[in-house]
């Protein structure tokens, strides 16, 4: 028996309006499941984009006071030099400064617009001999008494801040998401479940007259799929309001330095969406497949 759009269209329909209660628990927990994922995403690319700047085997900055003169820029950047303790130094400059924040907080046009390139300090990006914390962390501290010096940011230092911010947050996140995936499944197998059992009649007398199990499993898949892909376009949605609440409390933080911040970049925001769409899917086809292959003899 050959499908026919209407039909499809007038059964799902149906099928999603017939148990409305169940339909909108299915869709509000797959949403919020998804809203889950989505943050979690965000906040993994997030904390990666911390790290961006010591690539290489960078393992301090030493930023300049931006009234800096070029006298005083030779001396601090002999006395780099002149440290048996360090490997190789690299000196950036403001526009490289600029490539690197743009890099960083690209997408976010609200901090973009009101920054400029003679607004950022130059740098020395600093590889010591022994990357060890404390060998590190010492070379930093004593950098940071020099004169002419804005600040110094140990990888170590935003490292542990990463690790304290978002390993717990990850986790949780990430529990808390996994346990509503599993309820959303169960969510959408009952509500299919329960709407082929309330048409049992129905389905017995087209399976008498030559309907296969594909005709009559694809309105039923339908309705899965099409509860999934709501949550999921909410949990979109969700994605880009948790940037920009996430965006907003950074701004408003005095303790994170220039350059240092947690920043999300559009293509965050993207890879995040992508994810919860193909989620959304997945999620809705495999319970629906379930629910349709076991409960269809009825």
């Amino acid at each position: 028996m050959a499908l026919n759009g209407n039909y499809v269209f007038r059964e799902t329909t149906a099928n999603l309006t017939r148990n409305i209660t169940l339909t909108v628990a299915s869709v509000l927990t797959v949403f919020v499941s998804l809203a889950i994922v989505g943050t979690t995403v965000l906040v993994r690319q997030g904390a990666q984009n911390m790290t961006r700047q010591f690539e290489g085997g960078v393992e301090f900055i030493v930023y300049l006071d931006p009234k800096i003169n070029d006298q005083q820029l030779a001396a601090v950047r002999k006395d780099l030099g002149d440290n048996p303790g360090i490997r190789k130094i690299s000196y950036v400059n403001q526009e490289e400064t600029y490539t690197l924040f743009k890099k960083l907080f690209k997408g976010q046009e609200s901090i973009l617009r009101n920054v400029r390139a003679s607004d950022l300090p130059t740098s020395f990006k600093v590889e010591p001999v022994d990357k060890s914390v404390i060998s590190v962390s010492q070379l930093a501290t004593l950098y940071r008494k020099q004169a002419n010096v804005y600040d110094v940011t140990a990888a170590t230092d935003v490292i542990r801040e990463m690790k304290g911010m978002t390993t717990f947050v990850n986790n949780g996140l990430t529990l808390f998401a996994t346990f509503l995936l599993v309820a959303s499944s169960l969510l959408i197998l009952n509500t299919i479940r329960t709407a082929m059992f309330a048409r049992r009649r129905e389905i017995e007398v087209m399976k008498l007259v030559g309907a296969t199990n594909w005709f009559i499993r694809v309105p039923f898949m339908l309705e899965g799929l099409v509860q999934g892909l709501i949550g999921g376009a909410l949990a979109v949605g969700f994605v880009f309001l948790a940037r920009r609440w996430l965006d907003e409390l950074l701004n408003r933080s005095d303790g994170l330095k220039l350059l240092q911040n947690f920043s999300i970049a559009s293509s965050d925001v993207t890879l995040a969406c992508l994810i919860v769409v193909a989620t959304a899917v997945a999620l809705s086809v495999i319970s629906s497949a379930l629910a349709t292959r076991r409960f269809l003899d009825v």
